[in-house]
């Protein structure tokens, strides 16, 4: 069940590690921003999620940390090459899409999608990879996973959480 935990920020240039104090228990929401990188930016843990980061450049993206509580994050390490910042919050700071309304964005992210939706319709316009992630209280699945650009409806039971992964991708979602 989720419950309110207080942010944790961590800041550094270029390479490094941090220690994560995170419960365990919990789901985090991991926003990692290098606006001035200018090479690979890598984000792994020694969670159950392990790669995290994986871009080019200027960055700015949300995933998820902890879906696995038998190997919960407890280090992150960072290959940048100038000054960023990781935070990791709770549900809170995760932005709804609500039904009838297009959410829409660039690169990587994550979305609550309330009770009482079924669907989404998902696009995305990219030359690189994209994936769609839903999860779900007893759900994890990958609902789209495409080079170039998507254009699909998929079936989607709220509450959940969405998660595009593109970092070049410019995206919709529209839950229904």
């Amino acid at each position: 069940m989720p419950r309110d935990v207080p942010t944790e920020t961590h800041t550094g240039k270029g390479e490094g590690q941090f220690a994560v104090t995170w419960p365990a228990d919990q789901l985090g929401f991991f926003t990692f921003d290098c606006p001035k990188c200018s090479a690979n930016v890598i984000i792994s843990t020694d969670g159950g999620e392990f790669s995290l980061v994986n871009a080019i450049g200027a960055y700015k993206g949300t995933t998820w940390l902890n879906t696995e509580p038998d190997r919960p994050t407890t280090k992150v390490t960072v290959l940048a090459d100038a000054a960023w910042t990781a935070t990791i919050a709770d549900y809170r700071s995760v932005p709804t899409a609500s039904p009838g309304a297009t959410a829409s964005g660039k690169g990587d992210a994550i979305l609550r999608v309330p009770e009482g939706a079924t669907r989404v319709r998902f696009t995305a316009k990219t030359r690189g990879n994209v994936a769609l992630w839903l999860r779900s209280e007893d759900l994890s699945d990958l609902l789209v996973n495409e080079v170039g650009d998507v254009e699909v409806d998929r079936e989607v039971r709220g509450p959940a959480y969405l998660k595009v992964e593109g970092y070049e991708a410019s995206w919709t979602i529209t839950p229904s």
